[in-house]
């Protein structure tokens, strides 16, 4: 027993994609767009995406996405705690179009109040 149970909570989730060397090269031009961005709430998904949307969406929303994607070699997802407020401050630019928001989920974990 670990003493943690895992739930996934429902979240709306900023999804961008581009054209970029590598992950490091995708963190560097998300903080210049936008530096007030959290970047450990921010995810890179370099190359292939499909098995790292399926951890965030159900199938049919992670091959929407995918297909959204398509010419770009990166997908990045924004997370709603990289931000304060409503919005998502990181604007659609032609190097990180934005492709929409999608309702995805976040695993969060909530301590077993033990046996009784």
């Amino acid at each position: 027993m670990t003493g943690w149970t895992r739930h996934d909570l429902p979240a709306d989730i900023i999804v961008h994609a581009g054209d970029f060397m590598n992950q490091p090269a995708a963190y560097a031009a998300i903080l210049a767009a936008c530096p007030a961005l959290d970047l450990t709430h921010v995810e890179v998904i370099h190359g292939a995406p499909r098995l790292r949307l399926a951890a965030r969406f159900d199938p049919a929303a992670a091959a929407t996405i995918e297909t959204a994607a398509l010419g770009q070699n990166t997908v990045i997802l924004i997370l709603p705690a990289a931000y304060q407020g409503l919005e998502c401050p990181l604007p659609d630019r032609p190097d990180l179009p934005r492709l929409g928001l999608w309702r995805g989920r976040i695993p969060h974990l909530v301590a077993d109040r033990g046996a009784p």
